[in-house]
């Protein structure tokens, strides 16, 4: 056991504030930092009377030593003898501002209640009052509130005799008097009757103790108390709610909206408390706003609300501090230490001459390095720097920087001085420390970067020797990747070898790293920076099977392809033109080969199909010995290249075994998806070399890196930073794109635009389609519809209105070269009247192209071509692959898409195509819709015709003959079928239906054939029943009155054939239906059209409307055939009365109006599907037995024959 080293004697390593208030040995060895130093004075400060900052959010992590220092301050404001605090008086005194503060507060009036709040289950208010009522009775001072205990008691009365009547009778039973002479001496505040109340009350609630203080409202109990404690010396309280954390950890999503209020409330009272001082301070290790996130809307606010009402007091303790705290609690003693440091000088001025200027320490002056090296001994300066950090990450109460260096234990400082003889110069490396805080890191998140982390460490230490080199090895770079400040501690082979080379020899290190590398396949040595870095080991030779697998991919990628699918900045902005333009221009950055640059290639035309503003191309040269061919090359060829920059590398770099090699890894890691662990050791890999490609790639595009040198236009050009880069190529784009038009709309100003532009956009170019402009496009509010029209077609001068009345202004003066734009478009159409059909990929060559240095995005060009196209809505004719298609936003939006697939034509127009047009709608006025008529200049009449078309009867449609039977005009039909096919407007209106009747050019008189066919299809039905109604006369006159037939009405002609029947015939019924004919003929109205009608559907089951030849022929047979029956009947009525034939059946019944019907049917042989059903029938009514009686059963077969009748 070491007799030179100990841990400071009461150097706790666990307060609480609650139970140590009056713990002398806490204070004693009280070690201060500046952070708490701070706060001392601050809070010292805020007991002045005109103070009003005296509600405070401390903040600090685990292990920073909070209750410590708030336990210190307590004892000063409750005036504790000075002489307590003997390590924190040498730093007051060192601080004379400090020191006039502690002793003006101790020759002053002032003592302060401290009032500890802990807990994290209950609620607050009742946190507050339980506390407050602690601490009184702990103090002896409940009677500093007389009358808010008599008051309480009486209230509990009155809400038992209101609410528990069982509890109240209870309590009477208890009393030896009256209940309410009782209560009058609890309001006389009668010491007595509260006791008695106070000693009951346990029997009337199943033995809870009484406290006053519940039910009251908080800020004005604490109020009283306050008032109340004057008396006893005190001038206000200080109210600790200790690890308030755990509170909001455990409560924050059922806290109400009255909790925050009362917070609130509690803090703006204690800021304005003045003489009756009050005071909050709540103790959290983070801010509330790590807390507050997924709460309701509502409750955030309110939490919002309560942090704003608090002063917030970080202690973020520098970490030289921390040393400093360190070095007090390890103590030497001087005698021994003394000859200790001569004895083993050497090993100290090795340890200070590795470390003395190394970064852990960066954060330290100078002069203290080496002092916190000598007072931190024996932990390793790489220790010292660790254990405070990780403490900070990971430390709880039970685990911190303070319990390792005191607490008893395997694996802290006392446990290592417990077996440390003071015989040989030794130190506490960093394993010692992962060993300590290793239980946290089983606790940490799961899923987190610090457990996951610590499962593989753990995982790898299972297949090591314990207390092995490598595994101590394998612990710190655990503990290196925790803290991931590699800018400080890296997890290199350097790091470890200083770190371990105390204990062992640089030799035995480096072969133990080795052997984690290629034997156990655990520590992976990274090619972009050298760290080391673990990794879980799956067996299998990675490094063999990475070789085979580069073998077999030897010829099938190339170091081109590679590196340009793995750049990640294959696109460069123009930074400064963008800004000016308010739209984004690129340049696409492409890696070519050192074999494509070649004295004879074409720039212009290798960069031809890249789809950018311009090309930044990046050479791989084969060998150092290459690039200065390669520079001349560059330089003589690349003149005219007005878009193309060339990088070419100052010195060779090799790359091409690399991009081997992560190609191969590519593989193998997507072919070992389904094991994890050989996953992941690919990943390892992969990522790797994937950072050394980067940097490969980095150089190029990095000009402040200086590796690589830029051409443009036959010249090297001077590029060290970036911006210059940018710069050059914004200074390209001035120049190519010289008659850009400045359209101030980012989302608009682009090729691919997000679904919401989109939408707006179409109903701007929709309305710009309309026949008839309305106000503001008859968009209103401020949608992003509103925010384009007014940048694209307000802010540039094409959009005018007068007095109200819109106008499109297609040679605007507002942005320059705004009407050079419009004119290619108008120019196009012009192309097309005069040269025929022209493509709309010409056009957006045009507008888009480097050539014309217009170079407009997409997602402008439907605007600007509906605004031009308003214009000529007649006279243009779009068409794709299939023919004509309407001019709409949906067919602007795919010429947009794909250009080449649609073309535009030219229509002359004129005065006589409107009248044209213009009769057509007046006939066809009841099939136009009215929003086509004023979204296009003719289509809408087309759509008409079509509805009008297809409104036509079936019967008129497909008969090829007129009413009488004759032919119909080929004209005529063959005109519907035009109106079936799928034929654009122009081509039906203008060519098609002109050459149908017979003329060789368009003329406005063709209205009249089109009109003369609508008119006789629309008539075809009248005519049809016209010939019917004519056709049955005939066949039903009476013989005697053919010569009259065509004067007499159908109705009579009828009624007439009717009375010259036997009248028994209209009670037969017979087989082909013939009842039903003389049943419509029984009730024949004088309505010829309606008679007709119903005797058409009787005799052909189909109405007249949905006929075709062969059912008008049908129509003809039946009737006939009805006629024939009838009147055969007539003869066969007296040849049955007479020979009294048995086969013929009679019934008679009453209708539903009462009256006597009598039916006649003749028997029929019956066939095998007759017998079915009678043996079904019988079946049925034989299996109902006795449930129907005879007589139900007689009447529901009636009821059939009946309907059958």
């Amino acid at each position: 056991m070491s007799k030179m080293i100990s841990v400071a004697s009461g150097f706790q390593y666990s307060v609480n504030i609650g139970y140590d208030l009056n713990n002398d040995d806490k204070l004693k060895n009280f070690i201060p930092t500046r952070s708490a130093l701070a706060l001392m004075e601050d809070i010292l400060l805020s007991t002045n009377p005109t103070s009003t900052e005296r509600a405070r959010v401390l903040i600090g992590a685990y292990g920073k030593g909070k209750s410590h220092i708030v336990l210190t301050v307590l004892a000063m404001l409750m005036k504790r003898n000075k002489v307590l605090f003997e390590k924190l008086n040498s730093k007051i005194d060192e601080n004379r501002r400090l020191r006039q503060i502690v002793d003006n507060y101790y020759d002053s009036n002032n003592k302060i209640l401290p009032i500890i709040i802990t807990g994290s289950n209950t609620s607050l208010p009742q946190a507050f009052l339980l506390a407050l009522q602690r601490t009184l009775s702990i103090n002896g001072l409940l009677d500093v509130m007389p009358e808010t205990n008599y008051k309480a008691a009486v209230q509990v009365i009155k809400r038992w005799e209101k609410d528990f009547p069982d509890t109240y009778k209870k309590l009477k039973e208890s009393l030896d008097m009256p209940i309410k002479q009782f209560i009058e001496e609890l309001q006389n505040f009668s010491t007595e009757a509260y006791g008695k109340f106070e000693k009951i009350y346990p029997s009337l609630t199943a033995g809870s103790i009484f406290n006053p203080f519940l039910g009251f409202d908080v800020v004005d109990l604490y109020e009283e108390a306050v008032r109340g404690l004057k008396s006893k010396g005190y001038t206000g309280i200080y109210v600790i709610y200790d690890e308030f954390s755990k509170f909001l950890e455990a409560n924050i999503k059922e806290a109400s909206v009255s909790d925050t209020k009362m917070l609130q409330d509690f803090a703006e009272k204690c800021n304005r408390s003045g003489e009756a001082q009050m005071h909050l301070m709540l103790i959290s290790h983070k801010e509330f706003a790590n807390y507050i996130d997924k709460l309701p809307k509502q409750k955030v606010d309110g939490w919002r609300g309560v942090s704003e009402r608090f002063k917030h007091i970080h202690l973020n303790n520098n970490f030289t501090q921390t040393y400093e705290i360190i070095g007090s609690a390890i103590q030497k003693k001087s005698s021994s230490w003394n000859k200790f440091c001569k004895e083993y000088a050497k090993s100290f001025e090795d340890i200070f001459q590795r470390y003395g200027k190394h970064h852990i320490f960066s954060d330290v002056d100078d002069e203290y390095v080496e002092k916190t090296m000598y007072g931190c001994y024996p932990l390793h300066p790489v220790s010292t720097f660790v254990l405070p950090r990780l403490s900070e990450r990971v430390a709880q109460n039970e685990r911190t920087l303070f319990t390792f260096i005191s607490a008893p234990g395997v694996s802290t400082l006392p446990a290592f001085l417990e077996n440390y003889e003071d015989d040989h110069f030794e130190m506490i490396t960093p394993d010692l420390i992962y060993d300590y805080f290793e239980p946290l890191f089983k606790k940490e998140i799961y899923g987190g970067s610090i457990h996951e982390n610590y499962v593989l460490t753990e995982m790898i230490l299972e297949k090591l020797a314990k207390d092995s080199l490598e595994s101590k090895i394998i612990k710190t770079l655990a503990l290196i990747y925790i803290l991931e400040q590699f800018e400080k501690l890296q997890p290199s082979k350097d790091e470890l070898v200083s770190i371990y080379s105390i204990s062992y020899t640089p030799e035995e290190i480096n072969l133990a790293i080795d052997n984690l590398i290629e034997k156990e396949y655990v520590i992976y040595l990274k090619r972009s920076n050298n760290y080391l870095r673990l990794k879980q080991t799956s067996g299998v030779d990675i490094r063999q099977k990475i070789n085979d697998m580069v073998e077999v991919q030897s010829k099938r990628t190339t170091v081109k392809d590679t590196l340009n699918n793995s750049n990640f900045d294959n696109y460069v902005y123009p930074s400064r033109y963008n800004n000016e333009r308010d739209m984004i221009r690129y340049f696409t950055f492409e890696f070519i080969d050192e074999d494509e640059v070649a004295g004879d290639v074409d720039w212009i035309l290798k960069s031809a199909s890249i789809d950018a503003d311009g090309v930044i191309y990046g050479i791989i040269p084969h060998s150092e010995e290459s690039i200065p061919r390669l520079r001349e090359i560059l330089l003589n060829t690349s003149t005219e290249s007005e878009s193309i920059i060339f990088i070419l590398p100052r010195h060779f770099s090799e790359i091409n075994d690399i991009v081997k090699e992560f190609n191969a890894v590519s593989v193998l890691r997507d072919n070992a998806n389904d094991d994890k662990v050989l996953f992941d050791e690919y990943e390892v890999i992969y990522e790797d070399l994937r950072e050394v490609i980067g940097t490969f790639m980095r150089g190029y595009i990095r000009p402040e890196e200086y590796k690589s040198c830029y051409i443009y236009k036959g010249k090297e050009v001077a590029i060290s930073r970036k911006a210059a880069l940018t710069e050059l190529m914004s200074t390209i784009c001035d120049e190519i794109y010289s008659l850009t038009p400045v359209i101030n709309n980012e989302a608009m100003n682009r090729n691919e635009i997000t679904a919401t532009a989109n939408n707006s956009r179409n109903k701007i170019v929709a309305a710009l389609l309309r026949n008839e402009l309305e106000p503001n496009l008859g968009l209103t509010g401020s949608g992003q519809e509103v925010s384009i029209m007014r940048s694209t077609l307000i802010r540039t001068g094409i959009w005018e209105e007068n007095s109200g009345l819109p106008k499109l202004n297609l040679k605007p003066t507002a942005v320059e070269h705004m009407d050079e734009m419009l004119a290619v478009i108008e120019n196009f159409i012009v192309d097309a009247r005069q040269n025929g059909t022209v493509s709309f990929e010409e056009l957006y060559r045009r507008l888009t192209s480097a050539e014309y240095h217009i170079g407009l995005r997409r997602g402008l060009i439907p605007i600007y071509l509906a605004a031009v196209m308003h214009e000529y809505k007649r006279e243009v004719i779009i068409s794709d692959q299939f023919g004509q298609v309407a001019l709409s936003a949906e067919t602007l939006l795919q010429i947009n898409s794909r250009p080449e697939m649609f073309t535009l034509a030219y229509l002359d127009w004129n005065p006589e195509k409107e009248g044209f047009v213009n009769r057509l709608a007046e006939s066809f006025v009841e099939y136009i819709v009215d929003a086509e008529r004023g979204a296009n200049s003719y289509d809408y009449v087309v759509s008409a015709m079509r509805r009008w078309y297809m409104a036509l009867p079936k019967y008129a449609k497909e008969s090829k003959k007129t009413a009488d039977g004759k032919k119909i005009a080929k004209a005529y039909q063959e005109m519907l079928k035009l109106l079936k096919q799928n034929i654009s407007g122009n081509e039906l209106l203008f060519e098609k239906l002109p050459k149908l009747f017979g003329m060789n050019e368009f003329q406005e008189t063709l209205s009249d054939n089109v009109e003369a066919v609508k008119k006789y299809y629309d008539e075809y039905l009248k005519n049809i029943k016209k010939n019917l109604i004519k056709e049955t006369k005939e066949l039903f006159v009476l013989p005697g009155a053919k010569d009259s037939v065509n004067k007499m009405s159908l109705s009579s002609v009828i009624k007439d054939w009717c009375e010259s029947l036997d009248q028994t015939v209209f009670e037969q019924l017979f087989t082909d239906g013939t009842e039903r004919c003389l049943e419509l003929f029984k009730s024949i109205t004088n309505d010829d059209d309606l008679t007709i009608t119903r005797l058409a559907k009787l005799a052909t089951d189909l109405r007249i409307e949905d006929w075709d030849e062969k059912v008008s022929n049908l129509f003809s047979s039946n009737i006939s055939r009805y006629k024939e029956t009838a009147e055969a009947h007539h003869s066969k009525v007296r040849e049955v009365v007479d020979a009294q034939n048995i086969s013929t059946y009679q019934i008679t019944f009453l209708d539903d109006n009462g009256v006597v019907v009598t039916k006649r049917f003749d028997s029929v042989e019956s066939t095998g599907k007759g017998r079915l059903l009678y043996n079904q029938v019988t079946a049925a009514l034989e299996s109902m037995g006795r449930a129907i009686s005879d007589q139900e059963k007689r009447q529901i077969l009636m009821e059939i024959l009946k309907d059958l009748c």
